[in-house]
Formats: C-alpha cells, structure tokens, sequence
C-alpha cells in the first residue's frame, strides 16, 4: 500500500497499468483527502513476494513516494475455469445476422466442483454488444451480460429445480 497526493487522476490509469504489467496481481485505487485538504490517492497493490522490492523501486520513481507499507492478508482463491458460450442473432425469419462467442468465467467449489457463480468476460462482451449494433440491433450491455451469465448458469449448475416465468396480469 502506498498513498500519493502529487498526481492528478489522468496519471492514475497509465499507473495501474505499468503496475500490472510489472507483475501486479491486482490494483485498487482510493480517493481520499489528506491533511490541509489535499486530494490523495491511496493504492493498494496486491504484489507477488519475489516482485515487491522490484514494484516499490518502480512506484519511487514514477510517483515519488517515500515508501510504501506491507500489509499481510490472506487470500482465498476460488477455480475458475473459462467456457465458451456461442450465440446467434436471429432476424425475424429465423436467419442468423450475427454469430460469435463469449467466454465465461464458471467459479467452482473446491471439494465438490459445483458451479458456484458465473462472469462474462468484459472484452467478449463489448464485441458482442458491438456486433449486436452491426446488425442493426439495439441491446445494453447491461442486459447482455445478465442474459449470457443466466444462459451459462442454466447449463453448467447442476440443478433439479425450475423455474418458469409468466407474464403478469
């Protein structure tokens, strides 16, 4: 962890990504405000041991800080396992206009390798949204995702129950 108050918020996305790319699992980034009223961001970086000195000489001279603070934590990793669900749009009449696939992520139980939730992957998701378009479709990718996290769910969990909707009336 470290905490910076001598950049602006145009620097913080370029930073997360040269952090990743040195070998950062993971980047949070935390606005706050600091003594006198000063805007600051506080940065949790979550570094493997072997790249810790390696991280903090990077983060010493790209943003000038006088240290950086080792927090233990223990972290509990789910598997997950990446499967790919392929989708068509349809016109009318039935003909495919657009054709493709997103992964998903399936999170599993360790002993029992029950599905426990699903995500899209991000990237697949926004080139399917823009397909959507190509073809002359209109749909958020919002409502994207929750259809495709629900189709992967319905497939993959193990489930004797359900579940029909009707509409109300």
């Amino acid at each position: 962890m470290t905490n910076v108050d001598n950049i602006n918020l145009d620097q913080i996305p370029y930073l997360i990504e040269q952090l990743m790319q040195r070998g950062a699992r993971n980047v949070h980034v935390i606005n706050a405000m600091t003594k006198k009223g000063r805007q600051e961001y506080i940065l949790f970086i979550d570094v493997p041991g072997d790249e810790r000195e390696a991280i903090s000489n990077y983060l010493a001279s790209e943003i000038g800080t006088l240290g950086v603070r080792i927090l233990q934590a223990e972290h509990i990793s789910f598997h997950y396992e990446l499967f790919p669900i392929d989708m068509k749009l349809k016109n009318e009449s039935g003909e495919p206009i657009w054709q493709g696939t997103v992964n998903v992520k399936m999170v599993m139980d360790a002993r029992q390798g029950a599905v426990l939730s699903a995500r899209a992957e991000y990237e697949d998701l926004k080139a399917a949204v823009r397909g959507f378009e190509q073809a002359g479709e209109s749909i958020t990718f919002y409502e994207l995702k929750q259809r495709i996290e629900a189709e992967a769910l319905s497939r993959f969990r193990k489930s004797s129950h359900r579940i029909e909707f009707e509409p109300a009336t």
